[in-house]
């Protein structure tokens, strides 16, 4: 099970003022190498009372700081989408080097240097880890979904995706 600690029963994270993630596989030292996990409202730290379920009201607009230091923000993404431009579409370019393999092995030209962390890939479950990335962006597809995009260790495509809300992803945050 994907769990933050034992905050609330059923291990999803709460709007409560403290910033909560999941560590793969609930092991703390899966945070320190590959970082933390978070659900989507808790990426966007609830903002205009966003949840897992429920859009935003107002619907965002702007750059969202969520759990970035001041001065960042949460791509969105349309920034997702120049920054596969930049890259042409080419995942090598943002996986650090060690990540992925043949076709798929990173060169971090970019500087992104992403890890294949993987996720909370379904309500209760992890997976992943050193085969995928998934990156949430701070942009919504419905109300109960939000794009991000994902990294492959065995190719080198940026792919754009749609998730529920309540799964668990990496987060990369943007300068201002």
């Amino acid at each position: 099970n994907c769990t933050n600690g034992g905050t609330n029963n059923d291990g999803n994270q709460t709007d409560n003022s403290k910033i909560e993630k999941y560590c793969y596989n609930n092991d703390s030292t899966n945070c320190l190498t590959c970082g933390g996990l978070y659900q989507w409202a808790e990426a966007v730290q609830y903002k205009n009372g966003a949840f897992n379920t429920s859009p935003p009201k107002p619907a965002f607009a702007g750059n969202i700081q969520g759990i970035c230091p001041g001065g960042w923000h949460i791509p969105s993404n349309s920034e997702f989408e120049k920054l596969d431009t930049v890259v042409n579409n080419d995942s090598r370019a943002l996986k650090a080097i060690g990540q992925g393999t043949g076709n798929g092995a990173g060169t971090d030209k970019s500087g992104f240097s992403a890890l294949l962390a993987g996720g909370c890939i379904s309500l209760n479950s992890f997976g992943g880890l050193r085969d995928f990335a998934y990156f949430w962006s701070s942009s919504e597809y419905k109300a109960s979904e939000a794009h991000n995009i994902s990294l492959s260790y065995y190719d080198s495509v940026i792919y754009f995706g749609n998730y529920y809300k309540g799964l668990a992803f990496s987060i990369r945050c943007l300068k201002d």
